[in-house]
């Protein structure tokens, strides 16, 4: 079958949350089908990283994104009363290229990717017509509203309210959507048709980090001879900012009254000024901005903590780290939306001293310490396999005997290619 693929951000390199899971998506398609993929670039880097994807996916358009541009076109929502995320990721050159392969080519299916490219094709004609929208982007907003102050909160909550309505309309012009997790399927389908909707959950692939096994450990692992606590992702992004803060400023003091030697490692891609200002390594507090192998960094650390207060779909950092072998702590609502046990998979807690406590646990108790990540890997490995979560795909876009055979081979030559640029 041909499939129009469309999604907001070229899901290449899958180095974060959203390129991970469409680049999966992309791949499991481009095995069984012929996929046409259209997409935002952002920068010259990207543009010169879709040539790599090519191999996989040789019908491809990228137009390069132009932030500035993008955010004045967020104006025309005060008359459109369309989501200003909507128009963000709205331009007239990306309309046109859509249009032209439309022309060119009859579609049997139609992926898109993120209800905000859903604007381009909204009324195409295009049988079998599927849509992720991964997490709610509606409910984000609305928790953006709670930490900001006015009138930053009155315009998140605004926007929390337009884009409810226009992921509503949405999910009427598709014939199926997708989310991450049961939560965000069960928040969305309150009060609609749940026939319409289904989970598709994310995978790893443990290959990338130590297989099938994972090794013993020591009592406290070190990096760079301290103990220390990791915090991952995309530095720029509002969760990210405000859980590295908040745990900077307000947990971490806590845990190195305890163990003075403990360290905190911020690391990840283009960090805030706020962020940046966290770097301070006389009290232990370091940022560490793009790391080249997060794998390495990762495993060399004793507690991996994702004290997110803004949780929306599901904390692939979490994963990866259950992938390296560090046991995690996380807030209450990512621990549910990895369909984590409190105290089995994972700790939890959401109050200050409350975190603080479940990071000493691991730094102070051995057993528990190893217990948790193990229990943390088997679950990883039962629940979070991308062939057998992905292959609910085939209800929707029918797939042969022999072209299952033949993706899964093809996967396996693919994923080597790219194993040095994927975390997952």
């Amino acid at each position: 079958m041909k499939i129009l693929f469309l999604t907001h951000r070229l899901p290449f390199p899958p180095d974060k949350g959203d390129k991970i899971r469409s680049f999966h998506i992309l791949k499991y398609l481009a095995a069984r089908h012929e996929v046409h993929l259209v997409c935002w670039a952002d920068g010259a880097s990207e543009i010169q990283a879709a040539d790599k994807l090519k191999e996989l996916i040789p019908n491809m358009w990228c137009v390069r994104f132009q932030p500035k541009k993008q955010r004045m076109d967020m104006l025309k929502a005060l008359v459109s009363g369309k989501p200003l995320s909507v128009h963000y990721f709205y331009a007239a050159e990306l309309k046109k290229q859509v249009d032209e392969v439309l022309q060119k080519t009859k579609f049997d299916a139609l992926f898109v990717y993120s209800s905000n490219m859903a604007e381009y094709v909204l009324d195409a004609n295009i049988p079998n017509r599927i849509i992720d929208f991964c997490d709610l982007d509606s409910e984000k907003f609305n928790q953006y509203s709670d930490i900001y102050k006015p009138p930053k909160s009155w315009l998140c909550k605004f926007e929390g309210r337009r884009l409810g309505r226009y992921e509503e309309k949405v999910a009427r012009k598709f014939d199926h959507v997708f989310f991450i997790n049961p939560i965000e399927r069960h928040l969305f389908s309150n009060g609609h048709d749940d026939r319409k909707t289904s989970v598709l959950s994310n995978g790893v692939d443990l290959n990338h980090y130590f297989g099938d096994d994972l090794p013993d450990d020591p009592a406290k692992r070190t990096l760079d001879g301290d103990v220390s606590i990791v915090f991952t992702g995309s530095m720029d992004y509002i969760p990210n900012i405000d859980a590295a803060t908040w745990f900077a400023k307000s947990v971490f003091p806590k845990i190195k009254a305890i163990i003075p030697e403990a360290q905190f490692h911020i690391l990840g891609r283009n960090p805030a000024k706020s962020v940046r200002k966290l770097n301070n390594p006389e009290r232990s507090v370091f940022v560490s901005g793009y790391v080249e192998d997060l794998r390495t960094r990762i495993k060399e650390a004793t507690v991996f903590v994702a004290p997110m207060r803004i949780a929306r779909g599901m904390q692939t950092k979490i994963l990866e780290a259950m992938a390296c072998g560090v046991p995690v702590v996380t807030s209450k609502a990512s621990a549910k939306g990895i369909g984590a046990w409190p105290g089995r998979e994972v700790l939890v807690a959401d109050t200050e001293a409350e975190f603080a406590k479940q990071v000493l646990i691991l730094l102070l108790n051995h057993k528990m310490h190893e217990g948790l990540r193990k229990r943390a890997f088997e679950f990883l490995k039962q629940k979070f396999n991308w062939e057998n979560n992905l292959c609910q795909l085939d209800r929707f876009i029918p797939t042969s005997k022999q072209a299952n055979e033949h993706a899964q081979k093809e996967n396996g030559k693919y994923a080597e290619k790219v194993d040095s640029t994927s975390p997952n």
